[in-house]
């Protein structure tokens, strides 16, 4: 006859019961007297991402229209939405100009020009114009003093600039948003932007060259450095289909 093993679990038992009742006193199992120590498991919840804020988007700032006059009448005209964006430890602020509270003034002589702003929390906004090769005109020079958010004053400038380049006589027009690069921590951005620092006549606009000019002038030599490699590609073909052409007149021979 086999070996029977049977499995016992959650037995109490005794033999000789007194008065029906069952003794308080037990005898544990070797295996009930090993007790197990259970540790309790802490869930671990894992840090929530930061969430990264994106500030919301600047609406653009409204047109204005400032001037200068002399002695001879208005000398400098311009027009354009102003935007300024001012980066300090790593934060940027983004302000536009309300031409409504917004005052204007400046000079004009033969070869230099100022357009100058200023509000309740900008002491002053330079715009200097300067005349090159004695035929164009551009921005030259930015300066700025302006109080930010926290009270803070910021300032800086920038006499090595280079851009609204147009020949004296006209203005210079640039409906799209340009940025000028003023320093690290300060960009300008315009909008719709008219301005003739230079020759203004009658208090009107000459006519005006227009920023998409620059965009076509970097178009041309590409399409003409295009034009030329398809040509020097054509004329290697037709190089070869003559050579293979006159070898082969040469084995029918």
């Amino acid at each position: 006859m086999k070996d029977v093993v049977q499995h016992y679990w959650a037995v109490h038992v005794q033999a000789f019961v007194q008065n029906g009742t069952v003794s308080t006193k037990e005898f544990l199992c070797n295996e009930d007297k090993t007790s197990t120590t259970v540790v309790p498991i802490t869930p671990t919840t894992l840090p929530s991402p930061t969430p990264t804020t994106t500030p919301a988007q600047k609406e653009k700032p409204e047109i204005g229209s400032y001037s200068v006059n002399n002695t001879n009448g208005t000398c400098l005209m311009a027009s354009m939405g102003l935007q300024l964006n001012v980066t300090q430890d790593k934060v940027v602020t983004v302000i536009n100009i309300n031409p409504n509270t917004t005052d204007f003034t400046g000079s004009c002589h033969s070869q230099t020009a100022l357009l100058r702003l200023n509000s309740s929390n900008i002491n002053y906004l330079d715009f200097v114009f300067a005349v090159k090769n004695e035929n164009r005109f551009y921005l030259k020079e930015v300066n700025v003093s302006m109080y930010l958010v926290n009270g803070s004053v910021f300032s800086t400038a920038n006499n090595n600039l280079s851009y609204w380049d147009a020949p004296l006589g006209s203005s210079y027009m640039c409906n799209k948003e340009q940025t000028i690069s003023v320093s690290g921590a300060f960009q300008i951005n315009t909008f719709y932007l008219r301005v003739q620092p230079f020759n203004v006549k009658e208090g009107k606009y000459s006519t005006a060259r227009d920023c998409s000019a620059d965009e076509d002038n970097f178009l041309v030599p590409i399409a003409v450095g295009a034009a030329l490699a398809v040509l020097l590609i054509l004329v290697f073909l037709i190089y070869l289909i003559g050579l293979k052409h006159h070898h082969t007149g040469y084995e029918q021979f």
